[in-house]
């Protein structure tokens, strides 16, 4: 599944940050690592070993503050004709709400939070299952050994990332690429780990090793 501070710097970019937090994030010594990082993890899932590079070049230079900024106060703000939030409610609707705030997504993570033993950040108590949130707890998961559960979680979480990114290609917006490149990597990620799933289970049945 690769290095969770991967996971942890996608979440950042998601999240929004002030200009101080964004030159430290794309400090060349912290973002060519996270690039490179993005790129083995793909490749370490995949099942043929191969990857789609192409998101990687529009990684490698990460846009200016002032279109960064733009991008998040434009698109990942609520109610907003443009908005384009990254929250799981949106695009996975459920049979009893419909898509919208506090669907069943929402209720998974404020409950994972607690299991947990974290605190909902006050910014996200309308949105728990904000894109930041669910990237950071799979780090969290990976951090605290709990490896299983952390490719559980990715499995069944970040499908509706597909859905989002032709959201994000829809945008007019200079940012656009960048945040549909590392939704691509992430979209990547999530496919080659089914894909090695889907072998190991395959080889498990060609050999016999089934359970009853």
């Amino acid at each position: 599944m690769g290095n969770p501070a991967v996971f942890s710097v996608a979440a950042q970019c998601f999240a929004g940050m002030d200009e101080a937090g964004y030159a430290e994030l794309t400090a060349p010594e912290v973002w060519e690592g996270f690039v490179e990082g993005l790129g083995a993890s793909v490749e370490a899932c995949a099942s043929d070993g191969r990857s789609d590079a192409c998101w990687i070049d529009a990684l490698k230079t990460p846009p200016s503050f002032a279109d960064y900024d733009g991008f998040c106060r434009r698109h990942f703000t609520g109610g907003l004709p443009g908005s384009a939030l990254p929250v799981e409610s949106q695009y996975r609707p459920d049979a009893a709400r419909g898509a919208g705030y506090g669907a069943e997504p929402a209720r998974y993570m404020e409950e994972l939070i607690e299991r947990m033993g974290l605190s909902l950040p006050p910014a996200y108590r309308a949105w728990p299952d904000h894109l930041a949130l669910e990237l950071d707890m799979l780090a969290v998961l990976q951090r605290s050994g709990c490896e299983s559960e952390a490719r559980s979680f990715l499995s069944e979480r970040f499908g509706w990332l597909a859905d989002y990114r032709r959201r994000l290609a829809r945008l007019d917006d200079p940012a656009a690429p960048f945040f549909v490149a590392l939704v691509d990597a992430l979209v990547g990620i999530v496919g080659g780990e089914a894909a090695k799933a889907a072998s190991v289970a395959a080889d498990s049945c060609a050999s016999g090793d089934v359970s009853a």
